[in-house]
């Protein structure tokens, strides 16, 4: 996907938050071939994630993330283990489904400010290994949450058995 502005290139990632990652993974395999499955943990107070907030408040964030390539885009499966995250607000509100998109940019720091200056809501962000993120509410214009990222791809903690 390419943009007017420039400020996003494509859709890198499909964040859906759910109930059980691994039980959701499990199915995707096994009703539609979706796999291999990767595993990761978020654990702000065990050393796995920092710089969590929602709604400009820090939190402790907890969360299991079950992911794989699709494609050209990444399917990621987030259960939320806290009751402060945004993965844990959406469950609660709206329950499992389709969470944001992740858009690939260039320049995090452009896209960010200009995420700001359209108006959007930072939502929440954090950090994970060497990835760090923000979330923009997006809703009213686009019908979804935006994710920009800067990092890469996670390293796996481990990964689901076939």
């Amino acid at each position: 996907m390419s943009s007017k502005t420039g400020v996003v290139d494509d859709i890198v990632q499909v964040g859906l938050v759910v109930r059980d990652a691994a039980a959701t993974a499990i199915q995707y395999k096994e009703l539609l071939g979706v796999g291999p499955w990767f595993l990761n943990e978020i654990d702000t107070q065990g050393g796995k994630g920092a710089n969590f907030h929602h709604r400009g408040q820090p939190i402790k964030a907890r969360a299991r993330i079950a992911w794989c390539r699709f494609g050209n885009v990444e399917l990621e499966l987030i259960e939320p283990l806290d009751q402060d995250s945004a993965y844990a607000e959406f469950l609660r509100d709206r329950g499992p489904g389709i969470h944001h998109l992740m858009l690939g940019c260039a320049d995090y720091a452009a896209a960010e400010r200009h995420m700001l200056q359209a108006g959007f809501t930072e939502l929440a962000g954090g950090e994970l290994q060497q990835t760090r993120f923000k979330l923009f509410d997006t809703r009213e214009s686009l019908g979804m949450i935006c994710e920009i990222a800067s990092g890469g791809e996670l390293t796996p903690d481990g990964t689901l058995a076939d």
